[in-house]
């Protein structure tokens, strides 16, 4: 005995994509979220990053970067803010810096999230101009 099946076609209007409103954002398993930012204040910047573990979270670590794009397409380190830690659920970063106008700027921050023993890498990054 065969199966067999039927394909039926609709004639409905042409499909228009919505815009999309929200950001997909990565699961994670020890992190909820991580957020940076930056603005400008003339030539000051002013970073920021926060990252939030989940309830059971030990521990946070992380390294920030700010980064200059040049007009030739290369990267340069502007200032690198190490050793950063907290021993709870959220790392909170807030600083500001001097840079030179006219160029795009990368604020990167590196976290390690800790629950249980269990480490966990998540990598988030801004970027605005000058």
């Amino acid at each position: 005995m065969t199966e067999s099946a039927t394909a039926l076609a609709a004639n409905n209007p042409p499909y228009e994509p919505k815009q999309l409103l929200d950001i997909v954002e990565p699961m994670w398993d020890n992190t909820t979220s991580v957020e940076v930012n930056l603005s400008f204040d003339g030539s000051k910047v002013i970073c920021g990053a926060l990252v939030i573990g989940k309830a059971s979270t030990t521990k946070i670590t992380g390294t920030v970067v700010l980064a200059r794009k040049n007009h030739d397409g290369t990267c340069s380190t502007v200032k690198t803010w190490s050793g950063l830690e907290t021993t709870g659920g959220m790392l909170i970063f807030d600083k500001t810096y001097y840079v030179s106008m006219g160029y795009t700027y990368r604020l990167t921050i590196i976290s390690t999230v800790y629950i249980n023993g269990i480490s966990e890498k998540v990598i988030s990054y801004y970027e605005a101009d000058a």
